[in-house]
């Protein structure tokens, strides 16, 4: 396996986990990560580690003050255009 596959796969692995890429290089980095063990782990531990933050990211809920704040600002820009 050569160090260039093993970079392009890497790469394009976030995108990949998140399903953000097209069907033909979702193939290809699929094939690369059958073939390569150390991409495979490392691919593991990147779709436990983003399965994890999800988790976690959903349980968290932003405070009513801060939420009304950022609508504000928000609006403010909008309106400002």
């Amino acid at each position: 396996m050569s160090r260039s596959d093993c970079e392009q796969a890497l790469a394009h692995l976030h995108d990949y986990l998140k399903r953000e890429i097209t069907p033909e290089l979702a193939g290809e980095i699929q094939q690369h990560l059958e073939r390569c063990r150390p991409c495979f782990r490392h691919a593991r531990f990147e779709a436990n580690f983003l399965a994890m933050l999800e988790t976690c990211a959903g349980k968290e809920k932003c405070p009513n003050e801060v939420r009304a704040r950022i609508m504000a600002m928000l609006r403010a820009e909008a309106g400002g255009d």
